[in-house]
Order: structure tokens, then C-alpha cells, then sequence
């Protein structure tokens, strides 16, 4: 006899039973899956580094400013982490516009967003480091204590993004269309932080710049690792951060600002690396002194309650 579909599934634990899913809307769980793409090719990118410093396979492309943008596959990881945040900001769009929000995209967004906003970033830092404290040939160029420091660092980082993302999960009751900041930094925002330096890191490696005597590259080598310390506390702690596109692209501009597009984008087409770097720490820095002037107005505004004279505050 052929066995009838359940209505309904049992959950085991004394809760109200669950509908079986039964359809899903295409378009948004597709862009959330080229988020989660994304995120894993970076992660391919990786391999395919390791591979480039051992047997001399770096990425091969015909056009010079190509090959300025991508010098090697930790380059090419970076931006494609970028194309993960543009599907990452279109798929709760695209199903606004569909009417269909549901908990399985929200599910499938948490479970992209740690492969590519969590596990991919630090992947790629980590990549950096062991090409370098185990090179093919020649003195290392990264030492032991950085290596161990970087994989710390790299550890804590992927754990606060994980914690972030079911914190998210777990305490959101607004739709995402009515929220106007995030608690905590949203990962998005810290694994821009992030592979920003490792685009710049990349840069500066390969024009081998030594401005005022220093090599900037193993500076940043070595601050690459504190500051994915730092993005993974101010994830998992309790500070605001503006939701980006509900405050700042639904708003209405003079047309002025459009002159201030076209010099972001000629910038963008000058030193993409570094505008990478000042619109993700813009957005960091930007959030953490909004942070202290409202709680420095917080302060003066509230009014100081004293206790009445008859009772002994001792």
C-alpha cells in the first residue's frame, strides 16, 4: 500500500508538531546559495595558493590591470568574498519583493554566511602564514610565534562568528526590513574588516613596498592577526552597528551625492584595496565611537536619582 506524506512531523521534545516543508522560493534561496559558493571557492582559493608557492602556479591572466587586482589566489578569495556580501544583501531583498520570508531561508542565510563570513576569511589569513612559515625554498618569512599567534587568532575568530550568527538566530523577533542596527558586529561587516588587510597585505607583498625603511607587508602581518582578535569580541558583544542598506540606501540624497559616488568609484578603479579598507573601517570605527557618544549622552540625560535623606545608603 503506498504510505500517505504526514501532515506533520513530530518533534520528539513535547513542542507543537512542524508542517514538512514543502516548497521554497527559488530566487532568494538561489542568491543565498551563491553566498555560500562564493564563500567555498574562496575556501578553494586557499588550496589553490598552497599549490602557487610550492610549484609555481600563480593565477594567469592576459590583461595587466588584471593581474595588479589578482596577484594571487588569496586576492581572488578576497573578492570573491566581496561578491558574497552583494548576494548576501540581495537575498532577504529578493524575498522581501517575492513575499516570501521564511525560516528556512533565514536558516540557509546563517548557514552561507559562517562558510563565508566566518570559516573563509580566516582561512585565507591562515593561508598567508603557512606559505610563508613554510616556504618552498629560502629563510622563512614568517616566524613560529606569528604562525601560532595567526592560528589563535584565526580560532577565536570563527568561533565569534558562529556564536554571532545563532545569538542572531536565536534573539531576532524584527523582520530584517524594520531593523535599524545589529547587536554586535555583524559578519558581513567583520570579514570586510578582515579581507580588506588581506587584499592590501597582497598589494603591498607584491610591489614590494619598504616606505620609510619598514616592509609594510610583515606589518601587517602581524596586525592582521590581532585585529580578526578584535572583530571576533566586538561580534559577540553587545555594541551597535547600523544595519547599512535599511539606513543609509533607503534614505533619499541631493544630487550632489552623486558626484561623491563617482569619487568612490575612481578611487575604487585607482587603489581598490585601499578604498576596501576605508569603507570597511569607516563602517567599524564609524560604529564604536556612535557607541561612545550615546552612551555618553545616555549618561547626561539621565537624571540622578539621589536617595531620600531617611534612608541609610551606608
Amino acid at each position: 500500500m503506498p504510505t500517505q506524506r504526514p501532515d506533520r512531523f513530530e518533534t520528539g521534545n513535547g513542542d507543537e508538531p512542524r508542517s514538512p516543508l514543502l516548497s521554497i522560493s527559488l530566487v532568494p534561496s538561489a542568491a543565498t546559495l551563491g553566498n555560500l559558493l562564493c564563500g567555498f571557492v574562496a575556501i578553494l582559493c586557499c588550496l589553490l595558493e598552497m599549490r602557487a608557492a610550492y610549484f609555481e602556479a600563480s593565477p594567469q591572466t592576459n590583461h595587466p590591470r588584471l593581474a595588479e587586482l589578482f596577484p594571487t589566489w588569496v586576492s581572488v578569495g578576497v573578492y570573491l568574498i566581496v561578491a558574497a556580501m552583494v548576494f548576501d544583501a540581495l537575498d532577504g531583498r529578493l524575498a522581501r519583493m517575492a513575499r516570501r520570508t521564511s525560516e528556512f531561508g533565514a536558516q540557509l542565510d546563517s548557514i552561507s554566511d559562517i562558510v563565508s563570513f566566518g570559516i573563509a576569511p580566516a582561512a585565507l589569513y591562515l593561508t598567508i602564514l603557512m606559505t610563508r612559515v613554510m616556504p618552498a625554498e629560502g629563510e622563512p618569512l614568517v616566524s613560529r610565534m606569528l604562525w601560532r599567534l595567526g592560528l589563535l587568532c584565526a580560532l577565536v575568530y570563527v568561533s565569534c562568528a558562529a556564536i554571532r550568527l545563532a545569538r542572531y538566530n536565536a534573539e531576532n523577533v524584527k523582520e530584517e526590513a524594520a531593523q535599524r542596527q545589529f547587536t554586535g558586529l555583524p559578519t558581513p561587516g567583520a570579514a570586510a574588516a578582515l579581507v580588506a588587510l588581506l587584499a592590501l597585505h597582497d598589494e603591498l607583498a607584491a610591489m614590494q613596498v619598504a616606505a620609510l625603511g619598514i616592509d609594510w607587508s610583515h606589518v601587517l602581518r602581524w596586525a592582521i592577526g590581532p585585529v580578526a582578535f578584535g572583530l571576533g569580541m566586538l561580534m559577540v558583544g553587545r555594541l551597535n552597528f547600523l544595519h547599512v542598506f535599511n539606513v543609509y540606501f533607503r534614505r533619499k540624497y541631493p544630487p550632489t551625492y552623486l558626484v561623491w559616488g563617482l569619487v568612490l568609484v575612481g578611487f575604487g578603479l585607482w587603489w581598490p584595496q585601499m578604498l576596501l579598507v576605508t569603507l570597511a573601517y569607516l563602517y567599524v570605527i564609524g560604529g564604536l565611537v556612535q557607541n561612545l557618544i550615546w552612551r555618553r549622552w545616555r549618561t547626561v540625560v539621565t537624571p540622578v536619582t539621589k536617595p531620600p535623606s531617611s534612608v541609610d545608603v551606608n
